[in-house]
């Protein structure tokens, strides 16, 4: 897999069609199964995630009541981006059939995602304002803090829970790769009759109409 990161090909956008975290995460790396353009990966170091996560709020139900992302001594690695990705998009190809995994390499996929949500974010109602903040664990004599901002990893365990959520439950049922032959986009459909093809009408929806208007003339 060929991954582009020129000015022309990073001026693809984040899309927001997968209907949860983990889908709209994978999403990030973009147009996989075109065999005409190389694949291009949109989440190149942390500010990135950051836009994304930025976005997705305004875009989607999901991450509306994320707090903002805040800077960590320790980075995390670019790496572990990729890795929980990848994980992600090898459980959902391996549901659809379309990549088999064998044992161990599905045994070790899962181990990635059940990692990952071990840091997802917890909350604890504030007594004082009576509103959710999030639980930082941290070396003191409380053991623990309530913070108002996201941490990196938090983030990363919040998209892994997603996962194992959507991997664990009958929800894989619903996982779906859109009906373009070159998009690669998944999606959770949740249409009445599990009748979605693809990832956005705007989009693919519309290209397919198009093909089919002028194969009718």
């Amino acid at each position: 897999m060929n991954t582009s990161s020129t000015n022309q090909l990073r001026q693809l956008s984040f899309v927001f069609y997968g209907e949860r975290p983990a889908l709209d995460f994978a999403n990030t790396l973009r147009r996989r199964k075109d065999p005409l353009h190389p694949t291009v990966d949109l989440l190149h170091d942390r500010s990135d995630f950051a836009s994304w996560l930025n976005q997705a709020r305004r875009a989607t139900s999901w991450a509306g009541e994320l707090p903002e992302l805040v800077e960590t001594p320790m980075p995390i690695d670019q790496e572990c981006v990729t890795t929980l990705r990848e994980a992600v998009l090898l459980l959902a190809e391996h549901n659809l059939g379309m990549n088999t995994l064998s044992p161990f390499e599905l045994n070790s996929t899962i181990d990635v995602l059940n990692d990952w949500s071990t840091s997802r974010p917890l909350l604890q109602l504030d007594t004082q304002s009576f509103s959710p903040h999030l639980l930082h664990s941290e070396e003191s004599d409380l053991g623990t803090t309530l913070a108002k901002n996201l941490e990196l990893e938090q983030a990363l365990g919040f998209v892994a829970a997603d996962a194992v959520a959507l991997f664990g439950t009958n929800d894989r049922q619903r996982l779906k790769i859109c009906g373009h032959e070159r998009c690669g986009i998944l999606f959770e459909d949740r249409s009445n009759g599990l009748r979605r093809q693809w990832c956005s009408m705007k989009d693919c929806g519309n290209r397919a109409k198009a093909r089919r208007h002028s194969h009718n003339k």
